[in-house]
């Protein structure tokens, strides 16, 4: 076991560095969570409004102008996903360069709204000149959007760096300067969005979203949203953990996209009052995988169990209780100590392996419904996380009954190590004082 934590220490530490000094994994991180307060809103009123027995309690016609009244909450969120994720992301990737940070998501997003049409053809066969298609800002857009940002960022600091600006004297405002610096620039990144669409249109693919969608996005979405590989993301999660790395941020730079995308269709598809189409979720991935809580609430119940014969694990119980509770497991992480402790190696990677196969069975037998999408905080507790993200009180019942044989598999574990540290003599209990 300890040959293999040295393993994959040195395998995998070089490899975490670098994609936390990666600017355009960074830029992407931080981009799309500028928009979670956004996201977030929407998408719990949408859900709200969804719940079944609401039109056994209010009239139809209340019921849908409240729907009405809600819609655009969601519209205006997560139906513009891309949007939101070309200008996070330029703003990010901007500021991390030392550049005019509102200039650069500002020039990001007129490049991305020039590769939308101008027009819509009806079912009837008719063309509506002057609109944009909705679906153009949507779930389908998102890698186009973050291509966008990165390249046209990039256009611009190549500009600004090379000095292609237009230097105004020094008693000249600021806001003015800033202005008249990002002219040619925005100018130059605005050429390329006229290139891309022009070059696009003369293609059977019609814009570079068609492109990018069909060609990259739809098969990475086929891959990295199936269950093995999601599984797979969330073990990866608790390995990175393992070593002290912040396994949610690391992972959610690769996959969180994908699973994002996925989330905005069912949301999508949960306004209209169509069937989910997609089991897994960043709801999904939250509730069954990923949420702190998998390994804080069986864990500290193992430890409340335990409390009796080991009293240094009863104050580490005590010290990460509140925190456990709303899925804060740092002080567990590190008081434990969870890191780089070899005994606590295999139930780390099977908790997520665990919790995410019987989400998924429930889900596919229909024990519990789909995961709506919503966008939960990070800190809502376990039982009232799988409600609200399934919108129903079975989702929130399966968090519940899963934490028994995970804290057992927890105790187990506990046991195996305490028993190995006595009979080394690394513990005793006239060691506590």
């Amino acid at each position: 076991m300890i040959l293999l934590v040295e393993t994959l220490q040195k395998l995998l530490l070089p490899i975490a560095n670098k994609m936390n000094k990666n600017r355009y994994i960074k830029a992407a991180r931080d981009g799309f969570m500028l928009a979670l307060p956004y996201r977030m809103v929407g998408s719990i009123l949408t859900s709200l409004i969804s719940i079944p027995f609401l039109a056994g309690i209010m009239s139809e016609g209340m019921l849908s102008a409240i729907k009405n009244f809600v819609s655009p909450t969601s519209v205006f969120s997560n139906n513009i996903m891309a949007l939101f994720a070309v200008i996070g992301i330029a703003y990010s990737l901007a500021k991390s360069y030392g550049l005019n940070a509102i200039h650069g998501a500002m020039v990001s997003m007129v490049v991305f709204l020039m590769g939308i049409p101008v027009s819509v053809t009806t079912k009837s066969g008719e063309v509506v000149l002057n609109v944009m298609p909705m679906d153009a800002f949507g779930a389908r857009a998102i890698f186009t959007a973050m291509i966008i940002a990165i390249t046209a960022v990039e256009i611009y600091r190549f500009a600004i760096a090379k000095k292609f600006t237009i230097k105004l004297p020094d008693s000249v405002p600021a806001s003015i300067q800033d202005s008249f610096t990002a002219f040619i620039p925005a100018g130059m990144a605005m050429m390329y969005g006229a290139v891309i669409r022009a070059g696009f249109s003369a293609t059977h693919f019609g814009t570079i979203t068609n492109f990018i969608f069909e060609m990259f996005q739809k098969p990475l979405m086929a891959l990295g949203t199936s269950v093995p590989a999601t599984l797979f993301a969330g073990m990866l999660c608790n390995l990175f953990w393992f070593f002290g790395l912040h396994g949610q941020s690391m992972v959610g730079s690769v996959f969180g996209p994908l699973w994002a995308a996925n989330s905005a269709e069912n949301i999508a598809a949960l306004e209209l009052g169509q069937a989910l189409p997609h089991v897994v979720t960043s709801t999904f991935v939250k509730c069954f995988i990923t949420y702190g809580s998998w390994i804080s609430i069986p864990l500290l119940i193992a430890l409340y169990l335990y409390r009796g014969k080991r009293k240094d694990w009863g104050e580490v119980g005590k010290i990460g209780l509140i925190p456990g509770l709303f899925n804060i497991y740092e002080p567990l992480m590190f008081g434990l100590p969870l890191v780089l402790n070899p005994f606590m190696f295999i139930p780390m990677m099977l908790t997520p392996l665990i919790s995410g196969t019987m989400g998924y069975l429930a889900t596919l037998i229909g024990l519990i419904p789909h995961t709506t999408g919503i966008e939960l905080p990070i800190t809502v507790p376990i039982g009232l996380a799988g409600m609200l993200g399934t919108n129903s009180i079975m989702g929130g019942v399966l968090q519940i009954l899963l934490v028994i044989p995970l804290a057992a598999m927890w105790y187990l574990f506990l046991r195996i190590q305490d028993i190995s540290e006595r009979n080394q003599g690394l513990y005793s209990e006239e060691e506590i004082v």
